[in-house]
């Protein structure tokens, strides 16, 4: 994938550079704060090469890319600039929520790494440490040099708290660091962790706590910190920026942080985790089935980063945590098996190339958008399946109080963090919990997902060069019904060909000859192209609705013996958000050839300046050994169009 290609067509359709006030990513996608979002079309972004698909979250335009984001991420930056002179775009009423999870996974994505590469190293200590192999003592110097690799991300995680708030909150990153490394100063921790209290100046009182591996503290404080930068910038005069600035910053943010924002912060991460503490006690088993079978919504809806300080607090006192991680085992597992299921069972030649890469990325590391949003959500009855498998995952979680002991993504390869520094069976449980997850919501999804797997309005491919078989008269469409229903079968069983007959009455082009790359490229099948006559489509076979787009320009088929066609009707007329369009059918309708499909106003269309040229495609060419498209020129309604043979 050149995904050089991919940034220079999100600069376009997300407004150009003058549109993008930020640009930021995570594991899986980029994040964009855009001026203006409102004319931003989510279907044409979602069909750029190497675009999995889009969310709109927390005043963000997000666009899941997968794995590769960070090559997608670095080609952005090299065509454009989004620096400090960028106007700010207009405020908004924002719901408060959103804006909080917006601020923490702001903060928390980009240390990510650090988080899970140190938790791994801990995990990698109690196999082979004298817990479980005995391979290392833990007083030996490899041992404590390892175990100091692994603790310094959570020790120093408000250090790293505060450079990714201040530089999401465009503050100065030395002072916010330099206020939170106050926090785990060893004398403080020490003065802190007395039973004689502490006062400053003598009469202000400072509570004792301890705020190393800490979150909200350090947040909190780079909050004050960019509100009182501004304040002193204004009353500091020109001659006395350089040194008196900085002086008054760090005092008033350092010393209300220890004595007021510190101590709050840590209340709030106490109190969540007595929240959850609590309702995990109440029913740990129902509490973890509806919080793994729900976990891929909370997921796209960001929720899951309001659980993840209290995850790592967890991490740090008791050392083990019960919810998040467990219910993301859950999840993450069934995204896998779910996505290899619809893999198996699709003949969609292009969803089944998508859902093997993101059913792997899903398995081997924990990356579970490229599998939802392109295969689980996209085709709803797979997501269904993996809900339902995460769920009861979930509830035998809950049942047995699986524990994880590292904060890694959970997934295959990272399973070792649910070893329990004192052994046990909480692996076994863990791996039973995976299995259990992973096979569950391949069986389900493989019964569930129809053959055709997902017929996308997107794509197609010309091939012109054979000729037109025969034609279907108006007068005989019954009977043509009854044929397919009763004899096609037994024909393609036979080796006969099938017929795909002409569903729009028009001038018939190659598609190479269509003006949209996307229709020409061959991509998802071949087919050819329709310019109408009339604004009405018919069923081309007899079969199901298998998709029906919301603008209801574009339809999804598949014949009793599965044929999968695409009749996109117009170029770029998803715009139009149906506008102009009259659907005849709906998704799951049983269908009959010669049955109207939809109609459409092909004049209206037209004086709206979009061209009403449709593309026919079949996009499971690839299940035929022969495939026989007929001749260009002015074809009826029902003209045998496409030959095919088994």
């Amino acid at each position: 994938m050149d995904y050089s290609i991919t940034a220079k067509e999100l600069l376009e359709k997300l407004g150009g550079e003058k549109n993008i006030q930020s640009l930021t990513h995570c594991m899986t996608r980029l994040r964009f704060v855009l001026k203006d979002d409102s004319k931003i079309d989510d279907d044409v972004v979602g069909k750029i090469p190497g675009v999995i698909g889009v969310n709109r979250q927390g005043g963000q335009y997000q666009v899941i890319i997968g794995n590769n984001v960070v090559k997608c991420f670095k080609e952005i930056n090299q065509i454009a600039s989004f620096g400090e002179a960028a106007e700010t775009a207009p405020k908004e009423k924002r719901n408060p929520v959103n804006v909080a999870i917006e601020f923490i996974s702001g903060c928390m994505a980009q240390i990510f790494p650090a988080i899970i590469a140190g938790g791994l190293i801990k995990v990698l200590l109690i196999i082979f440490g004298p817990t479980l192999l005995g391979v290392m003592e833990s007083t030996g110097d490899t041992y404590i040099i390892l175990n100091a690799l692994g603790d310094a991300p959570f020790y120093f995680l408000p250090v790293m708290i505060a450079y990714t708030a201040s530089r999401k909150l465009n503050c100065n990153s030395f002072l916010a660091v330099t206020v939170a490394a106050m926090l785990i100063y060893p004398d403080l921790i020490t003065l802190l962790g007395s039973d004689t209290p502490t006062y400053l100046f003598g009469v202000i009182p400072v509570t004792h706590a301890s705020y190393f591996s800490s979150i909200i503290p350090a947040m909190l404080a780079t909050i004050l910190l960019k509100y009182v930068e501004i304040g002193v910038d204004k009353i500091t005069p020109d001659w006395a920026k350089n040194f008196l600035k900085p002086l008054i910053i760090v005092f008033v943010t350092g010393i209300v942080t220890l004595v007021v924002l510190a101590p709050l912060g840590s209340i709030i991460g106490n109190g969540l985790q007595v929240i959850i503490n609590t309702v995990y006690e109440f029913a740990p088993w129902l509490a973890m089935l509806i919080f793994a079978a729900a976990m891929p919504f909370i997921v796209m809806t960001g929720m899951h980063w309001a659980f993840t300080p209290t995850a790592l607090m967890a991490l740090t006192n008791p050392g083990f945590e019960l919810m998040l991680l467990p219910a993301m085992l859950c999840s993450n597992t069934a995204q896998a098996g779910a996505t290899f299921g619809v893999a198996c069972k699709t003949k969609d030649k292009n969803m089944r190339e998508m859902a093997i890469p993101a059913g792997i990325s899903a398995l081997l590391a924990g990356v579970t958008e490229p599998a939802m949003y392109g295969v689980t959500l996209k085709l709803k009855k797979p997501m269904v399946a993996a809900c339902i498998a995460s769920g009861i995952a979930g509830l035998i979680a809950g049942l047995v109080n699986l524990k994880a002991y590292a904060f890694a993504t959970p997934c295959l390869t990272a399973i070792v963090q649910f070893v329990a520094p004192d052994g046990g069976r909480n692996i076994i449980f863990a791996v039973i919990i995976f299995a259990v997850s992973f096979i569950l919501s391949f069986v389900l999804a493989f019964i569930m997902t129809d053959k055709g797997g997902n017929v996308q309005a997107a794509e197609g491919s010309a091939d012109g060069n054979v000729q037109t078989t025969g034609k279907l008269q108006d007068g005989q469409h019954d009977n043509a019904a009854t044929a397919a229903g009763n004899g096609e079968k037994n024909s393609a069983a036979a080796g006969k060909p099938l017929t795909v007959y002409n569903p729009l009455k028009g001038e018939v082009i190659p598609l190479a000859d269509v003006d949209d790359a996307a229709f020409s490229s061959e991509v998802l099948g071949k087919g050819y192209a329709v310019k109408p006559s009339v604004g009405m489509v018919k069923a081309p076979f007899s079969g199901t609705v298998e998709t029906l787009m919301d603008s209801y320009h574009a339809l999804g088929l598949i014949s009793d013996d599965g044929m999968v066609l695409l009749i996109h009707v117009g170029l770029d007329t998803v715009q139009l958000n149906g506008k102009h369009f009259t659907p005849k059918v709906k998704v799951g309708d049983r269908v009959n050839i010669g049955d109207v499909l939809l109609e459409f106003d092909k004049e209206a269309i037209e004086a709206e300046g979009y061209q009403t040229v449709t593309p026919v495609i079949l996009t499971n060419v690839d299940d035929y050994s022969k495939m026989e498209i007929g001749k260009p020129g002015v074809k009826d309604f029902g003209e045998e169009m496409i030959s095919l043979e088994k």
